[in-house]
């Protein structure tokens, strides 16, 4: 199942098509934060726009280190709902909503 179109299209342009993590390179591939296995939705708050696939560039980073992933809000348990999670974004703490804006987080 992919995400919708609209929701896709929303992610671009939150992230202005860069990469949410690093800011440098073109974002490639929507990384669910909390695992659609785990019950994760295709919604923006759970939702980054990641250089790279799996295994190369920002998005392989986090697959190959989960424990700072979380640490950063990255990835999220799923016990937690990502919206209540703050994620460092561009090297700065944000909130991520489902209307695709970005909040300081204090």
């Amino acid at each position: 199942m992919s995400i919708p179109r609209q929701v896709r299209y929303q992610l671009r342009q939150r992230a202005d098509w860069y990469c949410e993590i690093c800011g440098l390179n073109r974002g490639t591939n929507a990384h669910h934060r909390k695992n659609r296995s785990q019950g994760g939705k295709d919604e923006l708050s759970n939702l980054l726009l990641l250089c790279g696939s799996g295994t190369t560039g920002c998005h392989g980073y986090v697959t190959e280190h989960p424990a700072e992933s979380y640490e950063k809000g990255w990835s999220v348990r799923s016990t937690a709902t990502p919206r209540d999670i703050p994620v460092w974004y561009r090297c700065r703490w944000i909130w991520l909503d489902d209307f695709g804006h970005l909040a300081e987080a204090a």
